[in-house]
This record gives structure tokens, sequence and C-alpha cells, in this order.
């Protein structure tokens, strides 16, 4: 299927951008936040939304906290953003924990980790894994219900939500009772796909922008790609995780690793529902407002957490 005729109209007006590479990472960071903040906060209601520091791993961690309107107490979503783990922070995709919180009546914490190169792998995941542990010990606070919790990330946030769900289950962490993966990799490109190959030079994502934002996170490559945190597809067992949802982009260079993902999680016995969006590429639901898709996405995966974290 050719690009969705809405995208096709955006990137048409779109300003020109000379690929990570050519850039500085300040520059690249700069670009992607003045880009993701260019329209308004996604209208939806909310009962407030509210920024405030938690203890963390490397120092004081800063979160975004969602609350729908209603009595509670609210299931919570503990929310990851993309950015290939190198860009990116609370408001480069408050839109997507906006329309979480509303579409999935949740309390939504969306999380500021710490960002490579300077801060490299583990560290995403360990802030990650803070915040988790710290919604389950404070969810009475924030008018939620801690039996009710599940993860969810785009892009590197969704494989570092796959990653905290395979660390809750190890680690007899917070029961994770939902993972929401939208186009989370899952797995280093160590191979090719028909999608990385297809799409080797797809807009918004290409493959070599997928190695570069890897080679950024990972410390070594060579070996922290088998860390099952870095990895998911790669951990010896995917039995007991949670059941997931799955959204992919038809023109992705890594939509074939993220629905190998969701077949992985299905071999082991876990539900597995695979969504893929034609004509859309990585990224897309971060148009949430502006392109259709992003919003059908949006609701089909609120409406499965809703009936999840019921």
């Amino acid at each position: 299927m050719p690009l969705d005729p809405q995208l096709e109209q955006f990137f048409a007006h779109a300003p020109a951008f000379a690929g990570v590479r050519n850039v500085t990472l300040a520059e690249l960071r700069d670009y992607v936040r003045t880009s993701s903040t260019a329209f308004p906060p996604l209208a939806v209601p909310l009962a407030s939304v509210a920024d405030r520091t938690i203890a963390g791993p490397g120092g004081a961690l800063p979160v975004r906290i969602y609350t729908p309107e209603g009595p509670g107490p609210f299931p919570i979503i503990v929310y990851f953003h993309g950015g290939g783990w190198v860009v990116g922070d609370l408001d480069t995709q408050d839109m997507i924990a906006r329309g979480l919180a509303h579409g999935a009546q949740a309390v939504t914490v969306s999380v500021d980790y710490r960002l490579a190169p300077e801060h490299p792998f583990p560290a995403a995941v360990d802030d990650c894994w803070a915040a988790t542990l710290w919604v389950a010990a404070n969810a009475a606070e924030l008018n939620a219900d801690p039996a009710r919790i599940a993860v969810a990330g785009d892009s590197a946030g969704g494989s570092l939500a796959a990653g905290i769900a395979l660390r809750a289950r190890d680690e007899n962490g917070p029961a994770i009772a939902a993972q929401l993966l939208i186009y989370g990799a899952c797995n280093y490109p160590s191979e090719d796909t028909p999608s990385s190959i297809e799409f080797a030079d797809a807009a918004l994502l290409s493959r070599d922008d997928s190695f570069f934002f890897w080679h950024h996170y990972l410390r070594v490559p060579e070996t922290d790609q088998h860390h099952p945190w870095a990895s998911p597809y790669r951990a010896e067992s995917h039995v007991g995780l949670p059941p997931a949802f799955i959204v992919t982009a038809e023109m992705d260079p890594t939509r074939d690793a993220s629905e190998r993902y969701g077949a992985r999680l299905q071999e082991a016995g876990v539900s597995a529902d695979i969504r893929r969006y034609p004509g859309m590429v990585h990224g897309f639901v971060s148009w949430l407002g502006v392109i259709d898709c992003a919003d059908r996405a949006m609701a089909e995966a609120t409406f499965w957490l809703k009936q999840q974290l019921a």
C-alpha cells in the first residue's frame, strides 16, 4: 500500500531535515523537541496534569502524572517515551500520554528517563524500573489501583516497556497486567528482515537511523545487544508475561521485529494482539489529532487496555 494520503500531505509541508548523522546531538534533540511540540496539547479532558520528581538510581527522576476525570481509583499506566533512547522528554510525547490517560481512563505516569550516550544502557531501564516500583508503592496517593498496572511505550519506549515486563516477572516485581508496545523493535537489528530491506530508506526512521540510535544506547553493542532488557526478544523464556497489544506501521524498517516479538509471545502462550496500520511510518502515533490513523490506533489500543485493566 502507498503512503497514507494524509501523511503524504503532512510530509509535503514539513521542513527538510539533514539526517541524524549530519547534525550534532544537541541539534538533533532540539529538532525533535521543536517539531514534536509544534502543535497545541492534545485536546482531551483530563482532571489534572502535574510534574514532579521521584527518587531514581541516577538522582531526581522527573515524571509527569496525567489523571483522568472521574472518581477513581483508576488503573495506572507507566509510560516510556520514544526517541531512540537518545532524544525525547516529557514534552515530545505528551500527546501520547494524554491519549492514554483519557482513552484508557487510567492515571498515566510518563517517565523522563536518562538519555544515551551520556547515560548508556542500562540507565534508561533502571530509571523505568524505579518509576514502576514507585508507582506500585504510591498508587493510593495517585488515586490509582496497584493491582491494575500496565506498562506502555512507543518506539524505544516500547522496547523499554517490554524489558520492564520481563524484569517484573524475573525479579518478583509489581504484577503487570498489560503491556502496550507501540512500534517497539524489542530486538537489536542484527538480522535483515523483509521490512528492514523494503523500507530501509523509510521516512522518519531508516534502517541506518536504527543503528545510529542503538549504537548510542548500548555501551558495548556486540555483547549488550543480547541482554533481554535491551532485546526482550532474546529472553530465554517469555512464559508468564502479561498480555500485549502491539502496534506496527506498515512502512517501517522495524515492523517485522515488532511483529516477531508478538509472535514470540504467542508461542509462549501469552496473549498478543498485533495490529499493523497500513500506509503508516514509524512514529505515526505521535500525530494524534492530526492523522486519522493515529487516532484509530490510540482508540484501539486504549479500548484493549480498558478491557485488560477492568
